[in-house]
């Protein structure tokens, strides 16, 4: 009886101390593999709408630097922001020319007085971008936003990479927003629509065109926000002119509804000299997929195959046209005009034409769908010795104004329409990102990696542990 239990008391200390032991070692292991972990450069981002990784439009700005570029972080100390630091660390990584700093403007000024920036004073959360005598401050306003959803959103990857073409920029195309003719006011509706085009390095400037002989020379692209007075004939001789020098046109108009007076005839006639049509109506949609819940004019159009919209569809976003004008078509030279579809309604769709009639449903003076809502033309200028005209025409100025260009993809369509008109820099749009998404999206070799980790890794950590732990009792 001795005998027994002094060999259990032995096999009760043994297994004790093999147990210990086999804690210490994992103990000891787990420690040192977080502390590698964490000085090792590779990360992994899981976030659904990958918040902390470069887009490859960034990779190519910074790629395209030739010169040492600062970005320097003012925060106080121990109060940066985690998700600016998680993406500024990507950015410091991702180039040998760029290096981040972070700076207590109260503890350290004389640091903050070495970007020589010319202010009175920096706000803490404000990121400064500098190259050479070139710089951008970005205020902590601009990088988090609520989108017109309800969704939370960071917008440090287009802030940050805006001010990477902005300090590094050496040509940066001329657009100018018409004023004269009751248009939309950039300043009071559209603010959030300019600053995403100086993002994207355009020169914005204001062009009235009654008091000029011209559209200037330097002019790359103009854009008229809705229009509620027609341009007079004088301007559509000079619109037209400026067309045959290659000039670029982006034209946007709201339906005018409970009117079926004659609107903007010289702005439709300059429409169609490159064949499309603007007379007034709007279109109401009666497919559920293709209207948002509130209202059936607050359309959600299919999208054609084209350089403006193929990226939004790849994204799997929505673009969202509040009470839309229908585009029509008129007679013209397929030889040196092309047409091509942007946006459509769907074939449950209808277009009221008699602006008077207040039914809710459709009669028999309404056009059935589908109802293109926007058009790119492409102008050929080779009778004038110049390169061809690039023009879009979209049924619709409500879905850039603030509170709607945040919907999906209604900023897309807005950037590419642009990059587009000026050339095919649409590849360079960057979107605000959603904060915390409800799902998680995998595609492609980012599914491969978590299924190998999930189906292989994982399983095998499993299987070594239990292996070592039976080896360990078989041999006691």
């Amino acid at each position: 009886m001795d005998k027994t239990q002094s060999f259990l008391k032995k096999k009760k200390r043994s297994f004790i101390t093999i147990t210990a032991i086999t804690l210490a070692l994992v103990l000891l292991v787990s420690v040192f593999a977080v502390k590698i972990a964490y000085n090792l450069p590779w990360s992994y981002d899981m976030t659904a709408t990958r918040l902390f990784t470069l887009s490859e439009q960034s990779l190519s700005v910074i790629d395209a630097l030739t010169e040492p570029v600062q970005i320097g972080a003012v925060y106080s100390a121990g109060s940066e922001e985690m998700m600016v630091q998680s993406l500024l660390n990507e950015y410091d990584e991702a180039s040998d020319l760029i290096s981040v700093e972070y700076i207590d403007a109260v503890k350290e000024p004389a640091k903050l007085a070495r970007y020589n920036l010319d202010l009175a004073s920096v706000p803490n959360g404000s990121i400064i971008v500098k190259l050479g005598d070139h710089y951008k401050l970005i205020n902590s306003d601009s990088l988090f936003d609520t989108s017109s959803e309800g969704q939370n959103t960071f917008s440090g990857e287009q802030q940050i990479t805006g001010a990477l073409r902005f300090v590094s920029s050496t040509d940066m195309p001329v657009v100018y927003v018409t004023t004269g003719h009751s248009e939309t006011n950039p300043d009071d509706s559209l603010t959030v629509a300019m600053i995403n085009l100086g993002l994207a390095m355009y020169d914005m400037r204001s062009l009235n065109l009654q008091q000029t002989n011209q559209v200037p020379e330097d002019a790359d692209i103009v854009i008229m926000m809705n229009p509620l007075q027609d341009i007079s004939e004088r301007e559509l001789g000079l619109y037209k002119d400026y067309l045959k020098r290659g000039g670029g046109f982006l034209l946007c108009t709201d339906a005018v509804t409970n009117t079926n007076s004659l609107q903007l005839p010289n702005l439709n006639a300059l429409c169609n000299s490159f064949g499309l049509d603007i007379t007034n109506n709007y279109v109401v949609e009666e497919d559920q997929d293709n209207y948002l819940s509130v209202s059936p004019l607050y359309l959600v159009p299919d999208m054609g195959a084209h350089e403006i919209t193929q990226q939004i569809g790849i994204q799997e976003l929505q673009v969202a046209l509040p009470i839309a004008r229908g585009i029509g078509t008129v007679d013209y030279d397929s030889k040196t005009i092309k047409h091509e579809m942007l946006l459509a309604s769907s074939e449950k769709s209808w277009a009221r034409i008699d602006m008077t009639n207040d039914s809710t449903v459709k009669t028999e003076t309404d056009k059935n769908g589908p109802i293109p809502l926007a058009y790119a033309v492409t102008i050929s200028n080779v009778a004038w010795g110049n390169e061809a005209s690039r023009v879009v025409v979209i049924g619709d100025t409500t879905f850039a104004t603030d509170g709607n260009i945040e919907f999906q993809g209604n900023n897309d369509l807005w950037m590419n329409s642009l990059n587009w008109i000026e050339g095919g820099r649409q590849a360079e749009v960057i979107s605000a990102k959603v904060i915390g998404g409800n799902s998680l999206v995998i595609r492609g070799n980012d599914f491969v990696r978590l299924a190998a980790i999930c189906v292989g890794v994982v399983p095998l950590i499993c299987f070594i542990s239990a292996l070592a732990v039976w080896a360990l009792r078989r041999n006691q």
